[in-house]
């Protein structure tokens, strides 16, 4: 295959090497050429690198390898395709932190759903059915039928929690509540809402989830 180089992600990808060459005692007259990056594990090296006028080329073939993506060119443009975490090769990740395929189908847009009800809470413009909770909670547990491992189980608790609590400050508010009582505990609702997201995303949980129901999880 013909030689590509991709300036702007190996300038991406040397975000850190430049850092730590910024530190306190890395002050030289000339900085040295790179002449490895090391992506998850996976080196690139040799005749994959090429730097020029102080800037590191990576070449295309190299960064697909290592990031376990396919290449296709059009024209002068070549595409890089990066399968889904789960078709990905897991390395070390323990079990109790991937979700499965089936239940991140069953449960990918409930996130979305909770965070427009938030949306609709934070506007305070019109009652918001209860019926419209009660509809998130109906996904969550049809979702939960599908549930295969205990990381999908954790994203079904915290979808729930999630749900739950925002549910529980809108009728706070409608009762008159003050806006800084009833909204106790919504942070740690939009946590566990937004890294069920992610964590649906990619198949996995990142290992620094902050939402309550997840750190036990994500501690593993």
């Amino acid at each position: 295959m013909r030689r590509h180089v991709l300036a702007a992600i190996a300038s991406a990808m040397l975000v850190t090497c430049a850092g730590a060459q910024g530190q306190p005692g890395a002050n030289r007259a000339k900085t040295r050429p790179l002449t490895k990056i090391t992506i998850a594990g996976k080196a690139i090296a040799g005749d994959d690198l090429l730097v020029h006028s102080g800037t590191t080329y990576v070449s295309v073939s190299a960064l697909a390898r290592v990031l376990g993506a396919s290449v296709a060119s059009q024209g002068q443009m070549a595409v890089l395709t990066v399968p889904p975490a789960s078709e990905r090769e897991c390395g070390d990740v323990p079990a109790s932190k991937k979700l499965s395929d089936t239940y991140r189908k069953a449960a990918v847009r409930i996130p979305e759903a909770i965070e427009t009800l938030r949306l609709q809470v934070k506007k305070h413009e019109t009652p918001i059915p209860s019926a419209s909770f009660d509809q998130v909670d109906h996904q969550i547990f049809e979702a939960e039928f599908h549930a295969q491992t205990e990381a999908d189980k954790s994203v079904s608790y915290a979808l729930r929690h999630a749900n739950d609590t925002l549910a529980i400050m809108y009728y706070k508010l409608w009762r008159g509540v003050p806006p800084d009582i009833a909204e106790v505990g919504q942070l740690d609702s939009v946590l566990c809402s937004m890294e069920s997201k992610f964590a649906l995303q990619v198949g996995r949980f990142s290992g620094k989830e902050s939402c309550s129901v997840f750190r036990p999880a994500s501690s593993n």
